[in-house]
């Protein structure tokens, strides 16, 4: 398959489109200054990325903004600090403030002379409108990763697609839905080697723009 092969493309939105860890990493500043934490950056982020994805199974019940406060304070606990409930929903509320990467808002403008363009990530119901407009899709391409649209015939139905019309672009600690082809955005890599359980890879989404004007031109 080439990339000029697909109709439509589901787009991780954190960590291709929205540089979540350096807003998360900015956001949890109030809890670890004053403190010795001897942990790096990627070693608090790869934390907090445990405590929230034990926390998902319980996604329905908590919603995207709770699953962030919760995982706050479960942060915490594992770093043997105090917080309280209020600056965990102040952490929690920083989601709507963390910002697109440079490349994702021109990325999108272009894709979506080829593609239908769907973004695949969970917001409260008050940030949903903004991150829509914001990235240049419709409300309801905002799809919940709380499902695979991908398994769901009637949806796939409704919209005209089937799973091989679909390509899944990526973050490698994104954990995509199975059930489609992967191209992997290995942000801050020069060289993207290609792993073997994707058919895509690249360094950023500039360079997948760069690489579908190629496929273009073959």
């Amino acid at each position: 398959m080439e990339l000029t092969d697909y109709r439509a493309l589901l787009v991780d939105c954190d960590e291709v489109l929205v540089d979540r860890d350096s807003g998360i990493w900015a956001a949890l500043q109030p809890l670890l200054e004053n403190h010795s934490i001897s942990l790096s950056r990627e070693e608090v982020l790869a934390e907090f990325r445990h405590v929230t994805q034990s926390l998902y199974p319980r996604f329905g019940e908590l919603g995207f903004g709770g699953l962030l406060c919760f995982a706050h304070r479960q942060l915490a606990q594992r770093l043997g600090l105090e917080s309280s409930w209020e600056e965990g929903m102040t952490f929690a509320r920083s989601a709507a403030e963390w910002s697109l990467f440079e490349d994702a808002p021109g990325a999108m403008l272009y894709l979506r002379k080829f593609y239908r363009l769907l973004v695949y990530g969970d917001r409260d119901s008050a940030d949903r409108d903004a991150l829509c407009e914001r990235l240049g899709i419709a409300p309801e391409d905002l799809l919940s990763r709380s499902v695979n649209p991908l398994l769901d015939p009637a949806w796939l139905s409704a919209n005209g697609l089937k799973p091989g019309h679909i390509l899944l672009v990526s973050a490698p600690s994104a954990n995509p839905p199975a059930s489609a082809d992967l191209c992997l955005i290995r942000r801050g890599e020069a060289e993207c080697a290609q792993p073997v359980n994707a058919h895509f890879c690249a360094s950023s989404m500039a360079d997948l723009v760069a690489q579908h004007q190629l496929s273009l031109r073959r």
